[in-house]
């Protein structure tokens, strides 16, 4: 049984914190070669588009939300 175990998608709970580390730390690794580069900048895209999926959810929410109207 020969498993390709690189490609099983794994769900993990990061804190934005996090993930900017794991994001800074990316852009200083150095790349030897293409393949590298290319699953770096993957990996990249994958974390920078978690947190700003996030945000773009949160501003749905925001402007679905009642305007209030007071009156006196």
């Amino acid at each position: 049984m020969d498993h390709d175990f690189k490609n099983i998608l794994h769900n993990v709970n990061l804190t934005e914190g996090q993930i900017g580390v794991i994001l800074c730390s990316l852009e200083a690794y150095p790349t030897d070669s293409t393949e590298t580069s290319a699953d770096i900048q993957a990996i990249f895209e994958e974390l920078e588009g978690s947190v700003d999926r996030f945000y773009d959810n949160m501003e749905k929410k925001q402007q679905q939300q009642p305007i209030a109207e007071w009156t006196d």
